[in-house]
């Protein structure tokens, strides 16, 4: 992982409501076919009831219950991360009364940047548009969003999601009915597995042992940054940073809570809580949580990184 953030500091852009997105980074030419781009547009679209799709959030949350994969998760904008009958529970106890039709989301910019087997994986940015205190209509919140679609049955679904905020949530995190039962791991021995090099990752990372790194990551490799998501880094780039890097005594990212959320065929999914230890301008250590999103994929008999997506842990 780019872990310069140690040196930086943690800044989200932006905060309140603006009438207009903000701009999105431009992103290089993936090279992915531009029709299963289109394909998978479309799919994100009937995903967030966006574009032609757009109806009543109540609808819509029924819609997108029907839509998703059984093990369908989702990091969201406050680090919670929600498994599909959370999903459902959570926006079913929150749907407004008599909101206005163009509230929602609007997503931008779906850009798909690798495809393993019937798994791709990619970015878009997503604004929402909600009333503000004021009764006034605007977007309130925006995220640049880690987007995995699978192949089910022949047909393209929403797999899972990790939302970095841009302009962030603003308040405490907004828990709805949780499940009845804990989601069972589809493979507790690969989870175990999974897990370990979740932590070798890490120790690779801080100790700048990138013989590992490189061979770890994927080609395609890439990940959504918490303190920079606008940005777009790829594996040269972050491994050329990484071995650059100069860390301070007590700085460091401790990761723990790994669960294996999916799996289809070769690429499982999965989060983990990553703790940072990083120094601010004042010398001082300070502990930032983020909930990421871990995308494996197994080639040549090796699970390999795929990419990530790292979001703020909003504490109450």
């Amino acid at each position: 992982m780019k872990y310069l953030c140690a040196l930086c500091l943690f800044i989200l852009v932006g905060c309140g409501s603006t009438t207009t997105p903000p701009p999105m980074a431009a992103a290089p030419s993936t090279g992915i076919d531009p029709e299963l781009e289109k394909v998978l547009t479309d799919v994100n679209y009937q995903w967030l009831c966006a574009g032609p799709y757009r109806k009543p959030y109540k609808d819509c949350v029924e819609s997108r219950a029907k839509y998703w994969a059984d093990r369908f998760f989702e990091v969201v904008q406050t680090g919670e991360v929600l498994n599909k009958q959370e999903m459902v529970d959570t926006q079913t106890a929150s749907i407004p009364t008599n909101p206005p039709a163009e509230a929602g989301p609007y997503p931008d910019s779906l850009r798909i940047y690798a495809v393993y087997g019937d798994v791709a994986m990619g970015t878009d940015y997503t604004s929402f548009k909600a009333l503000d205190k004021s009764g006034n209509l605007g977007f309130m919140t925006s995220a640049k969003v880690l987007r995995i679609f699978a192949k089910v049955n022949g047909t393209w679904r929403p797999a899972a999601a990790g939302l970095v905020p841009v302009i962030p949530h603003i308040g405490p995190p907004n828990r709805g009915k949780r499940a009845a039962t804990p989601w069972p791991s589809p493979d507790p021995e690969l989870e175990k597995q999974l897990a370990d090099i979740d932590h070798k990752w890490l120790d690779a990372a801080m100790n700048k042992k990138l013989d590992y790194l490189q061979s770890l990551f994927t080609a395609q490799w890439f990940e959504i940054l918490g303190w920079n998501p606008t940005a777009n880094p790829t594996k040269e780039s972050t491994i050329q940073l990484l071995g650059a890097a100069n860390w301070k005594p007590g700085e460091g990212v401790v990761p723990d809570q790994f669960q294996l959320q999916a799996l289809y065929g070769d690429v499982a999914l999965a989060t983990d809580r990553r703790t940072r230890t990083w120094t601010n301008p004042k010398g001082q250590l300070v502990h930032t949580p983020h909930r990421s999103v871990l995308v494996f994929v197994k080639q040549n008999g090796e699970w390999k990184s795929a990419g990530a997506s790292l979001t703020p842990i909003l504490i109450p």
